[in-house]
């Protein structure tokens, strides 16, 4: 018998064998944002370590073809004790609130009668800090009132937007996350420069453009066809925001392709060594402030990354977690980013439930951009996504447009 997984969150191979556990990382995350943006109208927020974590906690519960896609997409070695290493390490350095809050939090919900191997369980709950729950699935409301009451536990905001009474009708688990992000600026926008801009043929349609005049470190990118400007959170300058904005008379879809070739650590350096060369450069930042709900399913990007059996009945082989046959139906995701003059928040669950409005519009802004905000010493990218299209019924600056 298959039994259902609803995984709520969450290229080459050769070429990479050599590369440390931090670059393999933020080669998935780089690919995530590709493959993702691929079926969009432009707009685009994820977190690709949220997904990279639920699915590197998995990695080793599979087995055949399974273990052999997840292992050539996210880059991991056959030895289990440095993967856990090095996944323990970087998570160590990501999850550090120094001058920002940062939250993980990952919860396995599972059915009564599913039969969890329990040194994987042990696994999880030890090694990868999932707070787990044995429910019984066959009362679905009292499934979700007690998963509710977990996820309240633990501080999750909106948790009926995490997890629905029907999720426990044809599922035997459900895996979770919730990562979230609030920085202040270093060098904030004044407010009373922050002035609304209209487009298109409605005049209540537009949207609200900050300013700021400032000495940041700025880089012209070739090999990107864009711009780079570093915008540092406070604290130690651990993290920051890279806004990558694309040269004239190219879109945001040839930047993402030209950011697989040029890695996070390349930008950083480039920006660094012009640093040095010839100090920071005083520039006129233009950043939309915005508020924005995506909800999206990562099935598709992640079958053309090369996770395909894991989502087949049929072919999913996760033998090492439980003695019944498990494959995963979907993952569903959702990130909430408000960028305002003072400070970023930015959170991402998987999965996630919005009944947004078709959007039909293809209005463009003034100014489009691709956005990651990222640990500076590993460049691990915790969030990231582009702006470059504003629909009719976007949630702009606290007014909806209809």
């Amino acid at each position: 018998m298959r039994i259902t997984i609803t995984l709520i969150i969450l290229i080459a191979a050769s070429s990479f064998c050599d590369l440390d556990f931090n670059s393999k990382t933020r080669n998935f995350g780089v690919e995530l944002l590709y493959h993702t943006v691929q079926g969009t109208d432009g707009n685009l927020a994820i977190s690709p370590y949220a997904i990279w974590y639920l699915l590197t906690s998995m990695a080793y519960q599979t087995m055949g073809v399974t273990r052999e896609e997840i292992s050539e997409v996210l880059l991991l070695t056959e030895d289990r004790n440095e993967v856990l290493e090095g996944f323990i390490s970087l998570r160590r350095l990501l999850v550090v609130n120094e001058g920002v809050n940062i939250t993980l939090l990952n919860f396995l919900f599972y059915d009564e009668g599913f039969l969890v191997k329990s040194d994987s369980l042990r696994m999880l709950e030890k090694d990868f800090r999932f707070i787990t729950r044995r429910l019984n699935f066959a009362e679905p409301q009292m499934a979700t009132n007690s998963a509710l009451r977990a996820l309240q536990k633990y501080g999750v905001p909106s948790p009926r937007n995490f997890i629905r009474t029907e999720d426990f009708v044809n599922s035997t688990m459900i895996m979770c996350n919730y990562l979230s992000f609030q920085a202040s600026w270093l060098k904030p926008f004044n407010v009373s420069e922050t002035s609304k801009i209209y487009y298109g043929n409605e005049d209540n349609v537009g949207t609200s453009m900050m300013y700021k005049s400032e000495r940041f470190r700025f880089s012209n990118f070739d090999s990107l066809k864009a711009s780079v400007t570093e915008l540092p959170y406070e604290g130690d300058g651990k993290y920051c925001m890279l806004l990558i904005r694309p040269y004239s008379g190219y879109d945001v879809d040839e930047v993402y392709r030209n950011i697989r070739t040029v890695s996070i650590k390349d930008i950083l350096a480039k920006l660094q060594s012009d640093v040095e060369e010839i100090g920071l450069k005083q520039i006129l930042v233009m950043l939309q402030k915005c508020k924005i709900d995506l909800n999206l399913s990562l099935n598709e990007p992640l079958f053309h990354m090369g996770l395909t059996s894991m989502f087949d009945r049929d072919l999913a082989n996760f033998e090492n977690f439980g003695k019944d046959d498990i494959y995963i139906s979907e993952i569903a995701h959702r990130v909430t980013i408000d960028i305002s003059e003072t400070q970023t928040i930015v959170y991402a669950t998987t999965p996630s439930y919005l009944d947004n409005k078709p959007i039909t519009s293809n209005e463009t802004t003034l100014k489009p951009f691709i956005f990651v905000i990222i640990e500076k010493f590993t460049a691990t990218v915790l969030f990231g996504g582009s702006y470059s299209k504003i629909p009719y019924a976007a949630h702009i600056d606290g007014v909806t447009s209809l």
